[in-house]
């Protein structure tokens, strides 16, 4: 009944929706769901955090490598500055809405913000490489089954950003 909406979204809409009465057991479901998927999150988002100067760096040397002769993007050492920094807050937001398993806030609060300024400098093509490099590189960090969740986290900063 509740699947496909964020766990805080969920919250509410069956506080409104059980008002004055108990919950049935079809709608207390997703806290079932994601109580048993709670442990796998917290560990993919501890992995990442704990490695976050690791993933960034090889995440830029790669950006770099495929920069090369400039074909992607022209930026100089400010922009690149920039894009480090924003690429850490994207990282850290990204796998915090993961852990809560809400991705709609992200998606509301930050990528549609983001998205503002991607299409202002032009960098489209430039974050549609650059996510899937992301995810490629994060993957080497987590076992199949945490990448399962924080993936799809980081598809959709790039289809937001990347349109």
């Amino acid at each position: 009944m509740y699947r496909g909406i964020t766990m805080l979204t969920q919250f509410s809409k069956l506080s409104l929706d059980t008002d004055g009465r108990y919950a049935t057991d079809t709608e207390l479901q997703f806290i079932e769901d994601y109580l048993e998927s709670v442990d796998v999150r917290i560990s993919t988002y501890e992995k990442i955090k704990a490695n976050e100067e690791a993933i960034l760096q090889e995440v830029d040397a790669k950006m770099h490598e495929l920069n090369k002769d400039n074909c992607l993007y022209k930026m100089d050492e400010h922009g690149q500055d920039i894009c480090r920094r924003d690429r850490k807050q994207a990282i850290k937001y990204t796998s915090a809405a993961m852990v809560i398993n809400d991705l709609d806030r992200l998606r509301d609060g930050l990528l549609i913000w983001l998205q503002t300024i991607v299409r202002a400098v032009g960098y489209e093509r430039f974050v549609r490489t650059h996510y899937p490099i992301i995810q490629e590189v994060i993957k080497q960090y987590l076992t199949p089954e945490e990448a399962k969740f924080i993936l799809p986290a980081f598809q959709l900063d790039c289809t937001i950003l990347g349109a």
